[in-house]
């Protein structure tokens, strides 16, 4: 381990605000201190007398989404509290730089906004060194991902207004999941693993960490493509996902089965909407039992369903569904 200062030359950005910019399409790319899109916030004109950062350089947010790292495609402004790095020693590949995004955002609990911020301590944090990085990353095909960006259908498309309710139940069997307590939960994946699950307010965190396949009974496992709703936690609760892996639910998650074959795109569209009634809930009164059974979604009809279909194909990023 090493600190990043040896890997990196370290700067503090442009520390422009965005509301004094010009914002304006295809453009120069706005780093914010965002989790999502990359960090990216907006679209800017260039300056005439300050030049953008390069592409390839990475990004760091030191407040709001503490240690949120990316590695930026375009060339870009940065806000306030943003550090940028660039590879001190010849150049890192991209697979390598993002292996270092991982490894600057893994210690992002040691963090907080409006606490203990990143400004002063980032150069010091320690990182693998260029020497110890694993061997397989090398191995890693970045190409799978080219496009993942598209859409299925290139045109406008808007979701049907529906009329129709009903209840949830009439929709989805709801199953529970199973407590903690006993079962023997790793931090890490390891080979023969299960993702066991737990609610979170994004999909990206719902993992609470790892079972042992040939130990866990089948009834507790449901496969890929399974939708979720989670029905604990104060921000939390009621936000919905389908699953991108097998996965085992916690007893503060419900996994919805439908009663009738349901596309993907269905699936997700019903997780959207099951999440748009979160503001029916709260910590002390959870979307569980009844209260999740009872829960009234759209009625769509058969031309209704397609419909909703072919708009889900017309989002961003669902080539890949």
């Amino acid at each position: 381990m090493v600190e990043l200062q040896e890997i990196f030359d370290v700067s503090y950005g442009n520390k422009f605000d965005l509301n004094k910019m010009n914002r304006k399409e295809s453009s120069i790319h706005f780093v914010g201190r965002s989790a999502k899109n990359n960090g990216v916030t907006a679209k800017v004109a260039k300056l005439t007398d300050i030049k953008p950062y390069k592409s390839g350089m990475i990004t760091v947010a030191l407040g709001g989404s503490v240690l949120a790292t990316f590695l930026q495609t375009k060339p870009f402004y940065t806000g306030q509290n943003i550090a940028v790095l660039s590879p001190k020693a010849g150049s890192l590949t991209e697979i390598q730089k993002l292996y270092y995004c991982k490894a600057i955002h893994s210690n992002a609990y040691r963090f907080s906004t409006c606490g203990r911020e990143a400004n002063r301590t980032l150069r010091n944090l320690q990182v693998p060194s260029i020497e110890e990085l694993p061997s397989w990353i090398n191995e890693v095909d970045l190409s799978h991902f080219d496009g993942a960006e598209k859409s299925q259908i290139t045109k406008n498309i808007l979701p049907p207004i529906i009329k129709g309710s009903e209840k949830l139940t009439e929709l989805f069997e709801i199953k529970n999941g199973i407590a903690a307590t006993g079962l023997n939960i790793k931090e890490n994946r390891f080979n023969g693993c299960i993702s066991y699950i737990r609610p979170a307010s994004t999909n990206a965190r719902v993992i609470r960490g790892f079972l042992d396949r040939s130990v866990t009974d089948k009834k507790h496992i449901y496969p890929i493509g399974s939708l979720f709703v989670s029905t604990n936690g104060e921000g939390s609760h009621s936000y919905s996902y389908v699953s991108i892996e097998d996965f085992v639910p916690n007893s503060d998650v419900s996994v919805l089965i439908p009663k009738k074959e349901m596309s993907l795109e269905l699936k997700l569209y019903y997780a959207k909407c099951i999440a748009s009634n979160r503001y029916l809930f709260s910590y002390g009164r959870k979307p569980k039992g009844k209260r999740l059974a009872g829960l009234l979604l759209p009625k769509p009809t058969t031309a209704e369903t397609k419909e909703i279909e072919e708009f889900m194909k017309s989002l961003n990023y669902s080539i890949n569904l």
